[in-house]
């Protein structure tokens, strides 16, 4: 089984908007040129400062979304949020993946163990299309399909031993 990483909707959409600070700030760092050749020097260094500060955001807003995401391999699922811990759950201890709808309880896509319990998976929450506002948002039914598949290549290559 390879290795793939699945990313809920907001985290995504959260990356693509720090690279947008970043280039933003670039860009206004950038206008500090147009006011040095004007002679306005302290004009110029507090636009450097602005853009700097608006890079740094759209970095740490980056980092922090890359992180908010889910680890699929032949071992288990790994996933950590963008501020929290990273969990792990090897596929031996999982019994089903569920990918709750929106009218089903749950808030992520969940692990029911083979002990009984339940485990949501924090970085693939369920969230909603601004469109419907009924149903699942594609990302979240597509990070939820992976998981759901890469158990199943898990189970297909370590069968159950027989009783």
């Amino acid at each position: 089984m390879r290795s793939i990483t699945v990313r809920a909707g907001s985290s995504s959409h959260l990356m693509w908007a720090g690279a947008a600070l970043v280039l933003i700030g670039a860009l206004t760092a950038l206008f500090a040129v147009a006011l040095l050749v004007r002679g306005e020097l302290l004009g110029a260094a507090l636009v450097v400062l602005l853009g700097l500060a608006v890079i740094a955001a759209g970095v740490v807003l980056f980092v922090l979304a890359r992180r908010a995401a889910a680890h699929l391999d032949a071992r288990g699922i790994a996933w950590s949020t963008m501020l929290g811990a990273r969990s792990f759950v090897p596929w031996e201890q999982v019994h089903q993946v569920v990918v709750p709808e929106m009218n089903e309880p749950g808030d992520a896509v969940l692990l029911r163990l083979r002990d009984g319990t339940v485990v949501p998976i924090a970085a693939l929450r369920k969230t909603q299309t601004a469109d419907e506002g009924t149903g699942a948002h594609p990302w979240y039914l597509r990070a939820g399909a992976a998981v759901v598949r890469a158990h199943q290549e898990w189970l297909a290559q370590h069968p159950p031993p027989s009783r």
